[in-house]
């Protein structure tokens, strides 16, 4: 299977967040992951009333938030149309990341060892909280948006599972993964604590070593990707088809 010939664009830009985009179009095994189905975004705290409006009109009526409970304290969303669930995964970047800028010790190297270990955490701690976005797909069959603060690890990380169920190609994978580095805006802070911008882009940024990180995880401690799916996501063979069902064509 090749990779797609054309990038998946933004669907629908919005005014007050980063990163949406619809996540179909993508060749799978069968067919391809229908669009106007999944959405990946950043956080949805700070939206517009047009951007409301957008999401009413795309028929986007949950959401599913990985956000730790001090971020969504920190950023809190409720809208009429939404059903939001909590799938909290806490970040481990930020702690990671004050910690050695205390000690002087954030430099690439370092930066890059902080998002492999939260990807590897991904696989070895928080599971169970990534099966549970099969749950939700599976439950309803309304459009359904993912996010988290940035919506590029937490939601990078379960776009790339699904997408890896549905049967896209690792390359496609990959790419709608990358993706990010072009749709994020990443937020002006007042203090940076003196970190450079390399290291910054690397923090609010993604790359492919991180998500091969994540997946080279699941082979080291689960054998191999399927038995990952069956076993500990509890994508049975029925599940598995009725995923294809609702979300391939």
């Amino acid at each position: 299977m090749s990779v797609s010939s054309l990038p998946i664009p933004v669907s629908c830009p919005l005014e007050g967040a980063s990163n949406f985009r619809d996540i179909g179009g993508y060749a799978t095994h069968s067919g391809s992951f229908r669009k106007g189905r999944v959405y990946r975004s950043d956080h949805l705290a700070d939206l517009s009333g047009q951007d409301l409006n957008t999401l009413q009109e795309l028929g986007i009526a949950r959401s599913l938030d990985f956000r730790g409970a001090h971020e969504r304290k920190r950023s809190p969303y409720q809208y009429s149309f939404l059903t939001s669930h909590a799938l909290t995964v806490e970040p481990t970047v930020l702690p990671d990341f004050l910690a050695m800028v205390a000690k002087g010790q954030m430099d690439m190297q370092a930066a890059r060892g902080t998002m492999n270990k939260t990807y590897t955490e991904f696989v070895t701690g928080h599971a169970a909280t990534f099966a549970r976005v099969f749950d939700q797909l599976l439950e309803a069959d309304t459009p359904v948006v993912m996010h988290c603060t940035a919506g590029k690890d937490r939601t990078g990380f379960a776009v790339a599972l699904l997408h890896r169920a549905a049967g896209v190609h690792p390359d496609d994978v990959m790419h709608d993964y990358l993706l990010t580095n072009q749709f994020f805006r990443r937020p002006d802070l007042p203090d940076n604590r003196g970190i450079s911008d390399e290291v910054l882009n690397v923090l609010w940024g993604v790359q492919p070593e991180f998500l091969e990180t994540a997946f080279k995880t699941i082979d080291e401690e689960h054998g191999d990707l399927e038995s990952f799916f069956q076993n500990t996501l509890k994508l049975s063979p029925a599940r598995r088809e009725a995923l294809l069902e609702r979300y391939t064509a």
